[in-house]
């Protein structure tokens, strides 16, 4: 009886203490504020959802390439670009970011990928600030696995922060094996916007939209285009259907530095005029709606958010076979996963999709059941509030004097 009313007590003080508190200032660090890239697709929908009233929200980019700053609809949000000098370390940096911390007065830190880690999870300790580490896939030069050097200073400062973050379970189990506490890594997986990503009826108006034409098989990926998106298989895999299938045309929807590359192969196969490079834009949703089936060849992906679109759309897929889709949905049943994914094999399936119409919608239709169930927007910003609150609760808990 008294255990209990003292844990009564606990409780109420905190809550109290809590909702006397101003918002819990929170900083996501970044690498680069590049304004399509799925990561910062995710930042932006779980800053634009939580509660006003109890968040605040900042972000830092260690590069001033591009930033999606714009994209976050939210009252008094900083965006502060603090730029990595040089190739190597910049010690330097660690500095500057515990000065940012401290004079904006952070409450937890959030980074995001191995470009910020070593950074943020320093700086942050220096200030005495909580951190939570992200991890949302890898670069392509990731994608063959880590340096011993690199693993290393991955267990290493894995141990000072307080939650490592990621958007899929395949990720979650590499940082274990790393030898990081399983207790101390968590699986948010990614969530999406199911009333902004769903099945239209308008399919010809939206075509008209991007310019896009309205009496062909569509077949579509959307992405940077760079060597992981691996777009040049799509394209390849065009031109071995070029012959067989005269009305089947692909776009993609991104830019990036093998656009040129990307050209030049649909030219030499002669079906430029059948590849449709859009660019970047933002009403992803729209050309969604545009489709017959989407394509992602990726080497690799960490949690794709472009394939919980198109299955949210209702679109059946065509994915390279990845850990991080099987956990997405269940190959035959709600879309396809190539073993191999080479322009041969790539056609072969498209070509198969293009002949079957019934097992096109008996797949859009079990993926967009399972996107809208499984993998709302909402449960993901639910979790990550779950995880900033816990995080701050514990520092409050900490001044108070009581364990956690």
């Amino acid at each position: 009886m008294v255990e209990k009313l003292i844990n009564d007590f606990k409780a109420g003080a905190i809550a109290e203490n809590i909702q006397c508190r101003p918002p819990i200032h929170l900083m996501h660090v970044v690498r680069r504020g590049r304004a399509e890239g799925g990561m910062e697709n995710g930042i932006v929908n779980v800053c634009n959802r939580l509660p006003a009233e109890r968040y605040r929200v900042s972000i830092c980019a260690l590069d001033t390439e591009e930033t999606f700053s714009n994209r976050i609809r939210r009252a008094n949000t900083n965006f502060l670009a603090v730029p990595k000098n040089g190739r190597g370390i910049d010690w330097s940096l660690v500095v500057r970011l515990a000065r940012i911390f401290r004079q904006n007065r952070v409450d937890l830190v959030h980074s995001h990928n191995w470009g910020t880690f070593l950074y943020a999870v320093i700086a942050a300790k220096l200030t005495g600030i909580p951190i939570v580490h992200g991890e949302h896939g890898k670069n392509i030069g990731e994608v063959e696995g880590d340096s011993r050097p690199k693993r290393v200073l991955k267990v290493v400062l894995g141990q000072l922060v307080e939650r490592i973050v990621t958007v899929s379970q395949a990720l979650a189990e590499e940082w274990i094996q790393y030898g990081i506490r399983r207790e101390k890594v968590q699986c948010i997986p990614n969530g999406v916007d199911s009333d902004r990503f769903h099945p239209r009826a308008d399919r010809e108006r939206c075509r008209k939209e991007f310019g896009l034409p309205s009496n062909v098989f569509l077949a579509g990926g959307v992405g940077r285009l760079d060597e992981l998106k691996n777009f040049r298989v799509f394209v390849g895999a065009l031109g071995v259907l070029a012959k067989a299938i005269p009305d089947i045309h692909i776009a993609l929807l991104g830019d990036g530095p093998e656009r040129p590359q990307l050209l030049r192969i649909a030219e030499e196969l002669g079906i430029a005029d059948r590849t449709h490079f859009l660019g970047y834009r933002s009403q992803s949703e729209v050309f969604m709606a545009c489709l017959d089936l989407f394509v992602l060849p990726s080497k690799s992906e960490g949690m794709s958010n472009v394939v919980l679109e198109a299955m949210s759309t209702g679109l059946p897929i065509i994915c390279a076979d990845l850990p991080s889709h099987r956990e997405v949905f269940e190959p035959e049943k709600e879309g396809v996963v190539l073993n191999y994914c080479e322009a041969e094999s790539l056609a072969a399936k498209m070509a198969e999709m293009y002949r079957q119409p019934e097992m096109r919608k008996r797949l859009g239709s079990a993926a967009r059941a399972r996107a809208v169930s499984q993998f709302s927007i909402g449960q993901m910003v639910s979790s990550y509030d779950l995880l900033y609150s816990r995080h701050t609760l514990s520092t409050v808990n900490s001044s108070l004097g009581w364990k956690v």
